[in-house]
């Protein structure tokens, strides 16, 4: 909880966190005025998705960047020397930063969020379940771009080699792996498409957009040809947590181990 307090304390006071959250209601309420228009019975999931394609530039930008000078911060402000002085592993201290980092991030997509339906319940006809469906994709989505910033954080020893890493970071997410499968694309047989498939799924974006269409039920896995079936043939919740094992837990041990490699360096 001291924890949670403090990255509270330290993120509220920059106004870089204001303006991402201003940013964010202001993209949330354009989707929503660009939306109001729809037939109601269906305009509720045009909606969430619409809403969804948005923060999938909004959130890793923002996760991005904050879990990642959360952590340079503790670096230049010598604070990360003193809570590892008091026995402390640099295990124990990512966990706990993690935790802090993760659970500001969500509190403040989810609250927004619960506010925001508020007018839409009025316009649309309203589910709970495909609400918590995309409220699940979101805090999943910023659970993992959470912890990639956290580990850039770890292994970047300067601001300017973070800003770096994360400008890249971005690029590879939003574009360059979709460059690499569609170069990849023509080679793609009935024999190696679900090797493809599991690469192409392992892209977090990829899974989460798979796993939230398929549940409001704007997706039909009916009716597909034989090598789209195979295409498609992975369960979308097996996909999510691989998803989580890849880039939440491997990436935050691989945190650890690049730092004491380069304390040991």
């Amino acid at each position: 909880m001291d924890y949670i307090w403090k990255e509270w304390l330290e993120i509220s006071r920059g106004k870089a966190f204001w303006f991402f959250l201003i940013l964010i209601i202001a993209t949330s309420l354009s989707v929503f005025l660009n939306t109001k228009g729809l037939p109601p019975d269906h305009g509720f999931e045009v909606f969430l998705l619409t809403l969804f394609e948005m923060d999938t530039y909004v959130i890793p930008l923002l996760c991005l960047f904050f879990a990642s000078f959360s952590i340079i911060q503790e670096k230049e402000l010598r604070t990360l020397i003193m809570i590892l002085a008091k026995n402390d592993s640099y295990g124990q201290f990512l966990w706990k930063k993690s935790l802090a980092v993760q659970f500001i991030s969500m509190a403040a997509f989810i609250i927004w969020y619960f506010i925001l339906m508020i007018p839409v319940k009025f316009l649309f006809s309203f589910h709970l379940s495909h609400f918590f469906y995309f409220l699940l994709a979101i805090v999943i989505m910023i659970l993992i771009f959470n912890q990639i910033g956290i580990f850039l954080g770890s292994v970047c020893g300067t601001k300017v080699q973070l800003i770096g890493a994360n400008i890249f970071t971005l690029f590879f997410f939003i574009y360059l792996y979709d460059f690499v499968l569609l170069y990849f694309l023509p080679k793609v047989t009935y024999e190696n498409v679900k090797l493809f498939s599991f690469i192409y799924f392992l892209h977090p974006l990829h899974t989460l957009r798979f796993y939230l269409e398929t549940s409001l039920g704007t997706f039909s896995l009916d009716y597909l040809s034989r090598m789209m079936a195979k295409f498609f043939s992975f369960s979308p919740s097996i996909l999510i947590v691989i998803n989580i094992l890849v880039w939440g837990m491997m990436i935050f041990f691989a945190s650890v181990l690049c730092y004491r490699k380069g304390e040991q360096g």
